[in-house]
């Protein structure tokens, strides 16, 4: 939940001046499959680089209006200093092996969870044990005092956002167009580790492409900020199976990799 501000979402697609061919992207991702996807991230904590990193199990089933996306957090990790290993685990931890049940659109876009009791139920209890097993005062009692704050002020709408919020990037270009030529122009929201939104805007390219999938680059700035992100997107399920994303304002940088793979 913490790396959510990391995040980058594409909010507008603006059409690019030159003439270009348009691509397709479908939605169809594998059924009946087990993926992994895997998130690793590089920021600096206390002026050292510490890393996290997150791996989910993926799968997802066909139902009538589109599909349900099957994804449980499995481990999460840290280097970094308490100061920042300890939030990001009061965030993550009571998420560990709690099934999460999206309820995906045919278009690519969660639009609920369907055991959103079960699962909201489960971090409350699991936040709960935390705090009672840490001596008040100390780093990690704090830092769940401060999750259970932020949670409890979400509406529904807002529980939705944070719990699927990690996954919603895999989706960026499913069942959309991507245009291959001069690029086309993009507006968008870049966070950490700013710590707040921050508009930045730039050129979205593909530099590569083969009947299986595209490569595409992405170059963002504004307000000093300058965000780097590539991508490898596949052409038969339209969901993104690499994304290499760098992101800077003056000396404070983050890097972040996330690889979906199938877990057979």
């Amino acid at each position: 939940m913490a790396m959510r501000a990391a995040a980058l979402s594409l909010a507008l697609l603006v059409p690019g001046v030159a003439q270009a061919e348009a691509i397709a992207i479908p939605f169809a991702p594998p059924v009946d499959r087990n993926l992994t996807y895997r998130i690793e991230q590089h920021r600096p904590v206390e002026g050292k680089v510490s890393r996290f990193t997150a791996t989910r199990d993926l799968r997802f089933d066909k139902v009538a209006d589109g599909y349900i996306l099957h994804a449980t957090l499995r481990t999460i990790d840290s280097d970094a200093p308490a100061s920042g290993a300890e939030p990001y685990a009061a965030a993550l931890t009571p998420l560990i092996g709690v099934e999460h049940r999206f309820h995906v659109d045919a278009r690519g876009q969660i639009t609920a969870l369907d055991n959103m009791d079960a699962v909201w139920g489960a971090v409350e209890a699991g936040l709960a044990k935390m705090q009672a097993s840490f001596a008040p005062d100390t780093p990690r009692h704090k830092a769940v005092l401060s999750v259970q704050a932020l949670l409890s002020g979400l509406s529904p709408e807002g529980r939705l956002a944070l719990l699927a919020g990690e996954l919603r990037p895999i989706f960026l270009f499913a069942g959309d167009t991507v245009e291959d030529g001069a690029g086309r122009g993009v507006r968008t929201v870049a966070g950490a580790p700013l710590g707040r939104p921050v508009p930045v805007e730039g050129v979205l390219r593909v530099t590569a492409r083969s009947d299986a999938a595209l490569d595409l680059d992405e170059q963002l700035a504004g307000q000093g900020i300058v965000v780097g992100v590539t991508y490898h997107l596949s052409r038969r399920t339209g969901l993104i199976e690499q994304q290499q994303r760098n992101l800077a304002l003056g000396t404070r940088a983050v890097t972040e990799k996330r690889d979906l793979t199938p877990a057979d």
